[in-house]
């Protein structure tokens, strides 16, 4: 008996599985670019909000010393205008 001729739908479903398991090892590759880009982002928004904290409490310290020093300024030159 001669044998049967390879069944064409099922080349096609063993090519289309070689492809699936090709691309499940990029979405593997993605997923794991995406964590690291996911984990950097969420980083440099910590850095950011921190640095942006202690830009904001560093000034909200020094506008009573800055208010202070325009007043002696302004006190200064009254008593040199008196003199």
């Amino acid at each position: 008996m001669a044998e049967e001729p390879e069944n064409l739908i099922l080349k096609m479903l063993r090519e289309i599985r070689a492809k699936q398991e090709e691309h499940d090892g990029r979405f593997d590759k993605h997923d794991a670019q995406f964590r690291e880009l996911r984990k950097a982002m969420e980083d440099w928004q910590e850095t950011t909000s921190t640095g942006v904290g202690f830009a904001a409490h560093a000034h909200l310290r020094t506008q009573p010393m800055e208010k202070e020093i325009e007043e002696l300024k302004r006190r200064v030159a009254q008593l040199e205008r008196a003199h």
